[in-house]
């Protein structure tokens, strides 16, 4: 099953959905980047359900064929990012950070390109799950690409960069996902 094929199960429609709302929410301003935006998807979801400009990167050939149906998509990489500093209302990250190999960077170059309100909104997948283990254990596409394993180290990233609000989303028996969001800090030591 690929990726746009799982969001037409019951359990995809319901995490399609979820994620499309917990992202549309917590939004601010006109204009938002997703950062591994995939097939674009979800963020063609959000955008039907508020009025918000989406631009999503994506690395992936195959992904960025799929995601150029959906919503305007730019092949590059998330630790280089070919936008001007102070670009963005949004940075979005749906379940793509524990898939970067340098999230560090990324978050960096989200943190470069937000205006100086800008606002970073993430869902990470909750590892402990066992959902998650279960599908992990089974091999495919997590086991092959996830880099990392520990969210709670992503999260601890985030964490210096942007004051951060956190709760579980996506309920089924256990929450699935974590969701994040939080605006930039102003007063950090490096970038």
């Amino acid at each position: 099953m690929n990726y746009d094929e799982f969001f037409s199960t019951p359990l995809g429609k319901k995490i399609l959905e979820e994620e499309a709302r917990y992202v549309a929410k917590n939004l601010e301003g006109e204009i938002a980047v997703s950062i591994g935006c995939g097939t674009g998807i979800i963020e063609r979801r959000i955008m039907e359900i508020k009025k918000v400009e989406i631009v999503g990167v994506e690395l992936d050939d195959e992904m960025i064929k799929m995601a150029s149906k959906r919503i305007e998509v730019i092949k590059a990489d998330a630790t280089a990012l070919p936008f001007k500093n102070a670009s963005f209302d949004n940075a979005i990250f749906i379940t793509s950070l524990e898939f970067i190999e340098d999230y560090r960077k990324t978050i960096d170059e989200a943190y470069r390109i937000l205006k100086k309100e800008g606002k970073i909104v993430a869902i990470l997948l909750n590892t402990s799950s066992s959902y998650f283990k279960e599908r992990y254990e089974r091999g495919g596409y997590i086991k092959r690409n996830i880099k990392h394993l520990d969210v709670n180290k992503i999260e601890e990233y985030i964490r210096k960069r942007f004051s951060v609000e956190k709760e579980e989303i996506i309920e089924y028996g256990e929450a699935l996902a974590i969701g994040m969001r939080g605006k930039k800090l102003h007063s950090i030591n490096s970038l």
